[in-house]
């Protein structure tokens, strides 16, 4: 599982990123607020894209973070709050818990309708 594809971020965040953004910040901020510089010093969030276009649609590559861009965020932390996190992180916990339980009552042997 994606742990962010859980529940949809769009739910609880603004702005659109994929790495050092908002809901990650936010995460943070709830779990490991020293670990975050502050959000006044962090950059917009404006990256480059490759220009393989598979690489921009289906293809996966890792990325160097210090080419992408400037502070190696790709989305903007301006509106990240702990709280934000706190509330992502629950929805998370409760949609991954209940799968879990389900899986658990589950016959392997017959997963299919």
């Amino acid at each position: 599982a994606t742990l962010f594809r859980i529940v949809d971020r769009n739910q609880f965040f603004e702005a659109p990123g994929d790495h050092a953004d908002e809901m990650e910040t936010s995460m943070m901020l709830h779990l490991a607020p020293e670990l975050v510089r502050p959000l006044a010093e962090a950059g917009d969030g404006a990256s480059k894209r490759f220009r393989i276009r598979a690489l921009r649609e289906w293809a996966w590559a890792q990325r160097e973070w210090s080419q992408v861009s400037a502070d190696t965020g790709i989305g903007n932390p301006a509106a990240a709050t702990a709280a934000k996190g706190a509330a992502f992180l629950a929805a998370m916990t409760q949609e991954l818990g209940q799968f879990l339980v389900e899986l658990a009552a589950a016959d392997l042997h017959d997963l299919y309708e």
